[in-house]
């Protein structure tokens, strides 16, 4: 099994609040907590890897940002699941940085912090570019989750989104497979559960 899960937040932990500013509007997608306590048990951690370009083009503060994270980390923590760490990307798309999803900045921060082999991750998302990331990366698996902006971004590229979860080829996105595997799942959840069975 995977020992590291890499999440998207907004769209994938919880609901996607345009460019969201105030941690009194965090708000957990449903089952998510319980697919982080589920890894949790089964002796994997989450971390979390989110662009946050509200910082870049003014629209809130890192402040903002971090007490948001500290309000995700309290509704996680009531129901019994914990978060390992989390990067950002501050920047907005136009500075060409190299830490925005898809680009594997975020990646490379973490792992060194942790001693992480690529081979043990999986990444999950909302977005192509969150599929993408886990692919610059090298992970095992890389999933689209269905909430958020998954429905609208699986149907964009055609993606398979009925029940359960559906394996794709990487070049629906335009991405050379590589050694990365990609599904589409119904929700965190759902991806959570097929994990602990690899």
């Amino acid at each position: 099994m995977i020992r590291f899960l890499f999440a998207d937040r907004d769209g994938t932990l919880i609901a996607d609040k345009h460019y969201l500013s105030d941690p009194d509007k965090v708000e957990l997608i449903p089952h998510a907590a319980e697919a982080l306590k589920l890894l949790q048990d089964n002796g994997a951690k989450t971390l979390v890897v989110t662009n946050q370009s509200g910082i870049g083009r003014g629209y809130f503060t890192e402040k903002d940002l971090f007490a948001c994270q500290d309000r995700l980390a309290e509704l996680l923590a009531e129901q019994g699941a914990a978060l390992l760490d989390y990067a950002y990307c501050p920047h907005a798309p136009e500075e060409n940085c190299a830490c925005r999803k898809p680009l594997a900045g975020m990646w490379k921060q973490l792992s060194e912090k942790y001693g992480i082999n690529s081979q043990d991750c999986a990444m999950a998302g909302d977005k192509k570019e969150d599929v993408l990331f886990g692919i610059s990366a090298g992970f095992r698996y890389s999933c689209l989750v269905l909430t958020g902006k998954g429905q609208k971004t699986a149907e964009e590229y055609g993606l398979p989104c009925d029940s359960g979860i559906r394996e794709f080829s990487a070049d629906l996105l335009g991405a050379v497979q590589g050694q990365t595997k990609c599904f589409v799942a119904p929700d965190l959840r759902s991806f959570a559960e097929f994990l602990i069975t690899r």
